[in-house]
């Protein structure tokens, strides 16, 4: 029964005058837009003729000598309106051969006109057909172009009016108004749809093969792409972890792109990121705009970011299964309501595109743990066992030296025995998949740096900014090797006593510089690049440079911050 009521009460509102008038224009508007644009300029120009054929019989023209010759042209113009409708110009809708058949139409409607009243004449009731049909095509260069041919027409037929004595300019300057003001709005919804559509060509290029290791370069690359699309705007983009009180925020102004780790539970309390209505809606941008006031608040390292004076504002919420956030977007050059749908589009796409990058981080960080245990295997089948059967001959061999050979083989197995201890650290370390995967870099690289120092009787300092900063395992011992080698390349070349280490963290990643007291590079080397640093800094991603120091070689060091690290 209640389906019955249900049904009655549909068949009820679907017979509704304002739903009825709905469902003729929709209709209506499906049928225009499933027509194609060729044909329906040619129909038009058919109708057009044939009703002024009509007119003209049913209310002959002034004066009623030339009656016969406008009859005449009128029967040509409909037989050319006829044969463009079953022979159409296979050509594109904005091919430049069109030009030629509207120039026809002017010249045929003004030869009508100059045959019947000049400025009076009702034929120019249907000059603004070429206006119309030449927008359809070009767009505002088309309704520029138009309005000319039309001001052009109106001047020649005007002149003999102009010059018998009974001036009509009232008239003449009515409809040279009417024709610029009719262009100017035609030509604004000419823009309008180019805008459109290039809009829509620029969202179809996004770059889907953004770099994906690289997170400032990845989001900066889609920052810069979606400003393009939204007509160099300003974009502010929050979004954080579904399960944890951390994410992120990030500005793109002026070409540059300001990236911010925020870990604090009372922000993401205060800046919900559930989505609980439509943001498109214009009528609440409002909200929008004191919804941005609030996060600027908060953020005072984006305070130079914010534009002085917000002239639009459009925002929406995305929502993936790892991460859900907002994208607001600030001063778009676009309209209100064309704007709304951009940013729907585009934070849809940023969603998609943080997830995707989630992923593949997370896939890249498995197979680097996978390859790493099977590394840290044969390491302990191999190179240490090897070096354990080195120390037993050493052993061996010392028991029948003498004293002071004794001594000196006492001193290589030391050194063997350190590298068994840092081998099988490394061995443990990465056997254990789930051990925390962060480590504290001051804590770490203290520990690592003393054997380090003693081994190349090199002074080792290292200080890092800020104190607690930390990273994942793997790039901790890339960070190792780093320093390992930076000191041997300043014992072993530059006779270095001393080695000063700084690391710290930069909106770019981790910076490193590196200074030693040494002689430098020589002046004979191939190349100042210390080339093993200069390998694995390019395998990371980074860059490195060099420096002379007073006294000593310097390198300074950038890794791009990784997803996830530090």
């Amino acid at each position: 029964m209640a389906s019955l009521d249900y049904g009655r009460e549909a068949a009820i509102a679907r017979a509704q005058p304002n739903n009825i008038l709905k469902g003729f224009a929709r209709s209506a508007g499906d049928w225009l837009l499933d027509a194609e644009p060729e044909r329906l300029v040619s129909i038009g120009r058919l109708v057009t003729a044939a009703f002024a054929i009509l007119a003209v019989y049913l209310d002959p023209t002034r004066p009623v000598s030339l009656l016969y010759e406008c009859r005449a042209i009128l029967s040509l113009y409909i037989l050319f309106s006829v044969l463009l409708v079953i022979l159409p110009l296979r050509k594109p809708l904005d091919s430049s051969i069109h030009l030629l058949v509207h120039v026809i139409d002017a010249v045929i409607l003004a030869w009508l006109a100059l045959l019947t009243d000049e400025l009076t004449s009702p034929f120019f009731a249907v000059l603004p057909f070429v206006l119309l049909a030449m927008t359809m095509r070009w767009g505002l260069k088309g309704a520029a172009f138009g309005a000319l041919i039309l001001l052009l027409v109106q001047f020649i037929v005007a002149l003999p009016d102009l010059s018998d004595g009974e001036s009509e300019l009232n008239v003449f300057i009515m409809r040279s108004t009417y024709i610029v003001f009719a262009a100017v709005i035609l030509g604004y919804f000419g823009a309008y749809r180019e805008r459109s559509r290039r809009c829509l060509a620029e969202l179809a290029e996004w770059p889907f093969n953004a770099v994906a290791n690289d997170r400032r370069s990845w989001l900066g690359l889609l920052f810069r792409h979606a400003s393009r699309v939204l007509g160099g705007s300003r974009l502010f983009v929050l979004w954080r972890d579904q399960e944890d009180d951390a994410g992120c925020v990030a500005c793109w102004a002026d070409g540059g792109l300001k990236l911010v780790e925020v870990q604090n539970a009372d922000f993401w309390r205060r800046h919900d990121l559930q989505q609980q209505h439509r943001e498109g809606d214009v009528g609440i941008s409002s909200r929008k705009e004191a919804d941005f006031s609030d996060l600027i608040a908060d953020l005072p390292d984006f305070a130079e970011a914010a534009p002085e004076r917000i002239q639009r504002i459009s925002a929406a919420y995305f929502s993936t299964v790892r991460y859900r956030g907002r994208v607001f977007v600030i001063n778009s050059s676009c309209r209100p309501d064309e704007g709304s749908a951009l940013t729907e589009i585009i934070a849809t796409h940023l969603g998609s595109e943080l997830e995707r990058l989630a992923l593949i981080q997370q896939t890249t960080e498995a197979a680097r743990s996978e390859e790493r245990m099977r590394l840290a295997c044969d390491l302990h089948d191999s190179v240490l066992q090897n070096l354990t059967a080195a120390r037993l001959k050493l052993k061996f061999v010392g028991e029948a030296a003498d004293s002071d050979s004794k001594l000196q083989l006492a001193e290589v197995g030391k050194l063997i025995l350190e590298q068994q201890q840092r081998i099988r650290q490394f061995v443990e370390e990465n056997r254990a998949a789930d051990i925390p995967v962060i480590n504290s870099l001051e804590q770490t690289l203290s520990d690592f740096a003393g054997p380090l120092a003693d081994q190349w009787n090199c002074q080792i300092e290292i200080s890092i900014s800020p104190p607690e900063l930390a990273a994942p395992k793997w790039m901790v011992h890339e960070i190792k090797q780093l320093i390992s080698e930076a000191a041997a390349n300043a014992v072993r070349h530059g006779h270095a006593t001393r080695l000063r280490i700084s690391i710290s963290q930069a909106d770019c990643g981790l910076q490193f510089k590196l200074i030693d007291n040494g002689t430098g590079v020589p002046s004979q080397a191939k190349s100042l690049r210390p080339s093993s640093l200069s390998t694995r800094v390019d395998r990371l991603g980074g860059n490195l440079t060099v420096f002379q120091a007073t006294p000593g070689f310097g390198i300074h060091i950038i890794i791009p911050r990784m997803l996830g690290a530090y």
